[in-house]
């Protein structure tokens, strides 16, 4: 029997908080559900012999790449699916895997499971390998014998996390194309073609006219110091960087972005989605509610939209329901307070937030879509300005010159 402390409320006010010894978690669950109350919290009170695992235990592993994370959790889940071994599943996935961090993981974990320790308290000592999300999700697989369907959603949302991402990546990928082949082919010209074609006309003599002049003097800038604009941009590159690293620089980089007209309303749509998805995951498999809101906000990458989110767990301690927090919320939009509030009234609030996360993703799509139709005759249209004015500036003084001849 061990020793558990929940917190679980009864109606948008009442709230009780005690303990309680039971087998499993799914016992107190169960318990408090007889009683009519929703669990908010539960977690089990250590004696002072035994010690939590902590998040900075372990070996020290680098990230590892996103599709070797999903191609591992895919196969685990399909190995757990047909019911083969924990230790033996392990064993077929350290001889798979190609990465020397996820190998010496697995083979440290073989090791701790050896000794008797649950799989989801050895995947918490590996922070950089396995997120608070991961970890939670496989303890709620691990209490109600679930761990295949849990780390086959988890493979689903790593799926439609990695698709989202390859569609950002496709829809930048063209205008991106188009600006460095641009800048290319005008760096070109301006160093190595224009100094020769412009000393010629300077040879005849006379004024040339505007255009040729300008196009004079930013190629003789860019053939003499072309080499400390480079070093002054990549200083200024590296400076941002390192800036950006600090929590007041991201910060204030986050809000930057999300001001940016279509940009923001992007980056606010894709976190969104991800705080809703990720919630609504883990409360659909039994994860209360609280733990649920502080396990999925980490999981949003914008300092900005992060904080807006921060104060929901201690408004749901206070005992309000969770539309009418999301209500305070400065960056939840009318569908999705409304959204939320409708499938809490009918006992599905898992089932409403991972709705809401289908909703933004096809509202992310179509802002891609019009996104990179704006971008793509931007990036032509400029590309073809800087071209055009390079080419009238050639042939300005080559008609002077031919008028001059007749």
């Amino acid at each position: 029997m061990a020793t558990f402390r929940y917190l679980a409320k009864r109606g948008p006010q009442e709230v009780i908080e005690g303990v309680l010894e039971a087998d499993t978690r799914a016992n107190v669950l169960t318990h408090l559900a007889g009683l009519g109350y929703t669990p908010v919290q539960i977690r089990e009170a250590r004696t002072g012999g035994e010690a939590a695992p902590t998040w900075g235990r372990g070996a020290r592993v680098g990230r590892i790449p996103v599709r070797q994370m999903n191609q591992f959790t895919r196969q685990f889940a399909s190995l757990m699916r047909s019911q083969v071994p924990l230790m033996r599943s392990l064993g077929i996935l350290k001889e798979q895997t190609s990465h020397p961090g996820l190998h010496t993981v697995l083979d440290a974990i073989r090791e701790h499971v050896r000794q008797g320790q649950t799989l989801s308290q050895i995947l918490a000592q590996y922070p950089r390998v396995f997120s608070p999300l991961y970890v939670s999700l496989v303890r709620s697989g691990e209490i109600t014998g679930t761990l295949d369907t849990v780390l086959e959603r988890l493979a689903m949302q790593a799926d439609q996390e990695e698709a989202l991402r390859a569609k950002v990546q496709m829809a930048l990928a063209y205008p991106l194309f188009v600006g460095v082949v641009g800048l290319g082919t005008v760096v070109f010209l301006l160093t190595f073609v224009m100094p020769r074609l412009l000393k010629l006309f300077v040879s005849f003599g006379g004024t040339l006219p505007l255009p040729t002049r300008i196009l004079l003097t930013i190629t003789a800038w860019c053939h003499n110091g072309w080499l400390w604009g480079v070093v002054v941009g990549v200083m200024g590159l590296i400076a941002l960087l390192v800036r950006s690293q600090g929590a007041t620089s991201r910060l204030w980089l986050d809000r930057l972005v999300l001001r940016l007209p279509v940009v923001g309303v992007l980056i606010r749509q894709v976190e969104l989605a991800r705080f809703a998805r990720s919630f609504g995951l883990l409360l659909s498999h039994g994860i209360p509610i609280l733990q649920a809101t502080e396990v999925a906000i980490p999981v949003v990458k914008n300092l900005v939209i992060r904080k807006a989110l921060e104060p929901l767990p201690a408004n749901l301690r206070e005992g309000s329901s969770l539309a009418a927090c999301v209500k305070t919320l400065t960056i939840a939009t009318p569908y999705f307070v409304h959204t939320v509030a409708v499938g809490e009234e009918g006992g599905k609030a898992a089932e409403a937030l991972l709705e809401i996360a289908n909703y933004y993703e096809r509202e992310i799509e179509r802002l891609l879509q019009i996104l990179a139709g704006l971008l793509e005759p931007a990036m032509i249209l400029v590309v073809g300005g800087i071209v055009g004015f390079i080419v009238m500036a050639i042939l300005l003084p080559i008609f002077e010159m031919s008028t001059l001849v007749r």
